[in-house]
């Protein structure tokens, strides 16, 4: 049977999936199902002393939306869009470390991790709120440096605000490690020009690990009203950015591995983008969106597919996984030269493949298709449409 332990930062998790700091870890109750569910750790929503996000949250708003970025009625589908407005934790601080206090100690009973998040507004209370939270117990610290929600809010520097000025994060990072002993995590806003090299000036300043990445601010209209949803710019996130995620995830890996410890989220939906943000060089995959539409259940469900994975391909530690995608990826330059083959026993002769041959290598020679090899380029169109298996293959030029 797979070895799901993992270390993290000097933690040992159970397993590699962590519940993201959201509403589903909103207080300790919601850590508590969390838990329940067998996850290896959870990641508190994040404490604040800004009362302006606080309240934020008392007028929280979002909506799963379809892939016409419509709100869905009934099901949610598996490519949709978590759109939202919201702060962060209701309860000031003293209130909110109860909070935590009694997560921990459930959480020591179930083998699992409680993670602490912060927010402020001053290097000061960053500080405050790191020692406070550190005093609670929790073995590791995220700084929340990616909330997108205060870019909107005049005055309000912390969060996404934060993270798209790097030697202000750089400075509440040095700040904080200095201050605890916990290591630090930092999670980040996406919406940078350069993710890998902040990733290397955060660990420089001290922090052990980045958290790869916070949502984006979007922006929806209603067209049947006129007027935006959920009445204004909001944070997207979802399994649709999965893609992109993944891109800054595979460099960061492929420029220090192993020098900082890498938590993936945004756009994980479920086991198999647990095995793919792994795969490009995550260490954990924390989870959110899919839980806010499907339950603490999902997560259960994901743990259990990620064991049954490995037995099935063999792969007895998750680190037997890790980076192997990243490390595998090749410059533009260094990409083969491949050419498409037809198999015109099976071929239904569809006319698919022409439609989307821009470099006119696909013929159609009246009563059939064929290849004209002087002008295919091995883009592979004709082999992403083709609704027959094994109708076109794209090999390697020889």
């Amino acid at each position: 049977m797979a070895n799901l332990e993992v270390d993290f930062c000097g933690v040992s998790l159970k397993n590699p999936i962590m519940a993201a700091s959201a509403e589903p870890t909103l207080n300790a109750d919601n850590m508590r199902r969390c838990m329940d569910s067998g996850v290896g750790g959870v990641i508190a929503k994040t404490m604040t002393d800004s009362e302006a996000m606080r309240e934020l949250t008392t007028r929280s708003k979002w909506r799963f939306l379809n892939e016409r970025h419509e709100v869905c009625r009934g099901k949610v589908p598996r490519a949709f869009t978590l759109y939202g407005r919201s702060g962060l934790a209701f309860e000031e601080p003293e209130v909110f470390l109860k909070e935590i206090r009694e997560a921990l100690s459930y959480a020591s009973h179930c083998g699992a991790v409680v993670i602490g998040s912060i927010a402020s507004t001053e290097i000061s209370g960053w500080v405050d709120l790191a020692k406070r939270m550190e005093d609670a117990g929790v073995p590791l610290m995220e700084l929340n440096f990616g909330c997108p929600h205060p870019k909107l809010m005049p005055g309000v520097r912390t969060g996404m605000n934060v993270g798209q000025d790097f030697d202000y994060a750089c400075e509440i990072t040095q700040a904080v490690a200095e201050a605890v002993d916990v290591p630090i995590m930092v999670k980040v806003t996406p919406q940078v020009i350069d993710l890998v090299e902040f990733s290397g000036r955060l660990r420089e300043a001290g922090a052990a690990a980045v958290t790869l990445t916070n949502r984006y601010l979007g922006f929806i209209p209603d067209i049947e009203t006129g007027k935006p949803l959920i009445y204004g710019w909001a944070g997207a996130g979802g399994p649709w950015t999965k893609p992109l995620t993944l891109r800054w995830i595979s460099q960061v890996h492929c420029r220090y591995k192993g020098d900082i410890f890498i938590a993936g989220t945004n756009g994980a939906y479920d086991w198999r983008d647990v095995v793919m943000f792994i795969m490009s060089g995550a260490h954990v995959v924390q989870m959110c969106s899919a839980v806010m539409a499907y339950g603490y259940g999902w997560l259960a469900k994901q743990v259990r597919r990620l064991e049954e994975f490995m037995d099935e391909k063999g792969y007895e530690r998750v680190s037997d996984m890790w980076g192997i995608a990243a490390d595998a990826a090749i410059p533009y330059a260094e990409m083969p030269r491949e050419i498409a083959r037809l198999n015109p026993e099976i071929c239904t002769y569809c006319k698919r493949c022409l439609r989307v041959c821009f470099y006119g290598a696909m013929q159609d020679g009246g009563d059939r298709l064929w290849v004209r090899e002087d002008r295919c380029v091995g883009c592979g169109g004709c082999l992403s449409v083709c609704p027959v298996a094994g109708a076109v293959e794209v090999v390697i030029r020889q």
